[in-house]
């Protein structure tokens, strides 16, 4: 028996529809330090320069939009199609696996030509760029598919 560890085809609508927040979020943070709100908090830190174990007032809105935006990610990439069969799932993996090469070759070209500042954020973005890269790969080779009409 095949075991599926896909979720369920709402996880994909849910994705979709927080998705577009998390990313105003982050794009609004990144590149204008912009934050929709501010939301100070006592929070464990397990690691904080070189302390471990203490409590620290912080701002949580980075980790909200991070949390979002992988969540969301995560539930577009890895749910099932409503027609999810072998074709699907091959699909899928070669998706996949280009989107890890192609995520780990921007890395290394990144780590030879960016230094500074910009390497921390382009390697913080990279993060997200696997996620982001299967799925927009996914989707274009899952709409080709159905276009040629091989799904029937």
């Amino acid at each position: 028996m095949k075991k599926s560890y896909l979720f369920p085809p709402v996880f994909k609508w849910i994705g979709w529809s927080i998705f577009p927040l998390f990313f105003a979020m982050g794009v609004a943070f990144l590149f204008f330090d912009y934050a929709f709100f501010d939301l100070n908090c006592k929070v464990l830190a397990l690691v904080d320069d070189g302390k471990n174990f203490k409590l620290m007032n912080n701002d949580i809105y980075e980790e909200i939009t991070i949390i979002g935006l992988i969540v969301s990610m995560i539930f577009i990439a890895f749910s099932k199609e409503k027609d999810e069969d072998e074709c699907i799932a091959q699909i899928r993996m070669q998706s996949l696996v280009w989107s890890i090469l192609i995520g780990s070759v921007l890395l290394i070209l990144a780590t030879v030509f960016v230094y500074g500042f910009a390497y921390a954020t382009v390697a913080f973005l990279n993060m997200f760029l696997i996620l982001f890269l299967f799925v927009i790969k996914f989707n274009i080779e899952l709409h080709k598919f159905r276009r040629t009409g091989r799904d029937q």
